[in-house]
């Protein structure tokens, strides 16, 4: 398989993609929706936005399924529509999709907490992703399980893809940096996380989200220190700021996020790529020092 065959190459860096739902929101989606929907709504611009990440050098792109599993899409009174959400942005990503480079399946965390913050069980985290898992299956590549929070909730989304699925998987957790380390907002270390899934025998252990690029390079130089498996880092454009209409923006200016980039490659960073407030600019700095190296 071809990602088995980039991970093998050590010459090869993997270019993922940048952020898909602050490309939506630049495109005025009403506030309250999930950006999922425009897979049916608007599919034109879920295309378009796959189709600049892969027109700019991105090896690999994600489906717009973020929140598409159950216990989401409940939130929105949009469960029953599962199958038409979840096949429709297999369509918009495939037709897209430049031959020799791969599509990602995208899968975000439920929304739900355990207790004590909330009483969601892990049995019940696993039913759901593995809903979306058997829609996704059928067009995807691998898988990127990411911005979950909860290592539990991570174990339940692995579970899930590798009873419906022998694809590889990305499980990037997201951490907060604290003064004692990197840290989950549910209390799991960056150590704890690693070993974890090292057991649950992922593919590449990655980290997206929450944190900014100039805080990634920290957490990649610790991660490298803990685990030998394939790293990913997807971190976000700074910290968002609000405008005017009450949405979320960034600041960080591409070259710089590329610059920590590459700071994250020499580290030892296999896949590289944006979560929130990275654009295709971005991803066009990132492959230029990509193509450099």
């Amino acid at each position: 398989m071809l990602f088995h065959d980039w991970l093998k190459d050590d010459s090869k860096i993997i270019l993922f993609d940048g952020a898909m739902g602050t490309e939506i929101f630049k495109r005025g989606i009403e506030p309250g929706k999930i950006p999922d929907i425009l897979n049916i709504e608007k599919p034109d611009i879920i295309s378009e936005i796959h189709k600049s990440y892969y027109d700019i050098g991105s090896d690999m792109c994600q489906t717009c399924t973020f929140g598409s599993s159950p216990l989401n899409l409940k939130k929105y009174k949009l469960e029953d529509r599962i199958k038409e959400i979840n096949g429709k942005a297999l369509e918009n990503i495939k037709k897209v999709c430049p031959p020799n480079c791969l599509i990602v399946g995208d899968i975000g965390p439920s929304g739900e907490f355990r207790s004590p913050v909330g009483n969601t069980t892990s049995e019940q985290w696993q039913s759901s992703f593995a809903s979306q898992v058997k829609i996704l299956e059928q067009g995807v590549d691998l898988w990127h399980l990411e911005t979950i929070s909860d290592i539990e909730e991570m174990q339940a989304a692995i579970r899930a893809v590798k009873k419906n699925s022998e694809k590889p998987i990305i499980a990037s957790m997201t951490y907060k940096k604290t003064p004692r380390g990197y840290f989950t907002i549910m209390g799991d270390s960056l150590e704890k996380c690693i070993q974890i899934l090292e057991q649950e025998k992922v593919d590449v252990i990655g980290a997206n989200c929450t944190i900014g690029s100039n805080d990634m390079i920290g957490l990649i130089e610790e991660s490298i220190k803990l685990t030998n498996k394939p790293l990913s880092a997807k971190p976000n454009a700074g910290q968002p700021k609000i405008d005017e209409n009450g949405r979320p923006f960034y600041e960080y200016p591409p070259k710089d996020f590329a610059r920590d980039i590459h700071d994250m490659i020499n580290l030892g960073a296999k896949i590289v790529g944006g979560c929130c407030g990275t654009s295709p600019q971005t991803i066009k700095e990132i492959r230029k020092i990509i193509d450099s190296l």
